[in-house]
């Protein structure tokens, strides 16, 4: 397979990386700083290519619009897409781009709101993208060891791409999982985390979903509300340390995640019909 790198003064370029069918692969990347009145296209590419502008002005042409852009813009091409794009005549600019695929290449350029029609948007510092598009690029040679540099800078670029581009206030405008997934982690958080005055809210920011979205998925699988089982989880573990422990019901409360003994109790008392105190003394009748 091809596989070239092109290092000269103003531009540098790592093209035709191997592919294979990950998540995601890189396909090539590339930095470089623009000669004035530079263009590329008109051209389609077969992969998604996301350009990052750290200096100077050009424009970016998709159909029959045209988006002026500076340092800071970011604009994405996608796959079978016409593009024309060239460099401001007086002050040219200097990007990083790199081009990728795979198997949730498209769902990335969802979350991070990038698409055909709003193929265009800024981040607030570029350095994350120069930074890691040069690392790859320090990591050219077709090694076991640089394989996986690669692979981990691409990652990088892609999170830094979803954390400065998603809509942090609407997390699930597009879920990235199944619902059954996000009730798998909301049931691991429950087992290591019961025992802490932990909340829902907690768990759903923990996730990274809202709520009512928690909510609706943890029903869906269980019939009952993440509430409703993290106050069984936590009874059944109560029921636990009263049959096999002699520590105080204060003690037992705060090791099932109550501050307050009396609230315990309550909660407890709703769930079995018994007090701690009686459902332990009922353990030895």
């Amino acid at each position: 397979m091809k596989h070239n790198i092109t290092n000269i003064a103003h531009y540098k370029c790592l093209e035709s990386v191997e592919k294979s069918q990950h998540d995601l692969y890189l396909c090539y990347c590339g930095i470089q700083d623009c000669y004035p009145g530079h263009a590329f296209g008109p051209s389609k590419r077969t992969e998604y290519l996301v350009h990052v502008v750290l200096s100077g002005k050009g424009t970016f042409t998709v159909g029959d619009k045209t988006y002026p852009l500076t340092a800071g813009s970011i604009f994405l091409i996608c796959p079978g897409v016409t593009t024309f794009y060239q460099a401001d005549k007086n002050e040219p600019w200097t990007y990083v781009w790199f081009g990728f695929n795979g198997l949730k290449a498209d769902a990335l350029m969802r979350y991070a709101g990038l698409s055909a029609d709003n193929p265009v948007n800024t981040v607030p510092d570029t350095e994350p993208y120069k930074s890691g598009v040069l690392g790859i690029l320090d990591s050219c040679q077709l090694t076991f060891s640089n394989e996986f540099k690669r692979e981990a800078y691409l990652y990088t670029l892609a999170a830094k791409l979803v954390d400065d581009l998603h809509d942090s206030s609407n997390l699930v405008s597009e879920p990235c999982y199944s619902y059954q997934t996000y009730v798998d982690h909301t049931l691991d958080y429950i087992e290591n985390n019961y025992f802490r005055n932990i909340k829902i809210s907690d768990i759903a920011d923990y996730i990274g979903i809202n709520r009512s979205y928690l909510t609706t998925c943890f029903k869906k699988s269980t019939n009952m509300s993440p509430r409703q089982y993290l106050n069984e989880y936590r009874i059944n573990k109560a029921k636990e340390l009263l049959a096999n422990t002699n520590s105080p019901i204060h003690a037992i409360a705060a090791q099932v995640g109550y501050e307050d003994s009396l609230a315990f109790s309550k909660v407890f008392k709703n769930s079995t019909d018994l007090s701690p105190k009686a459902y332990r003394e009922s353990l030895h009748n």
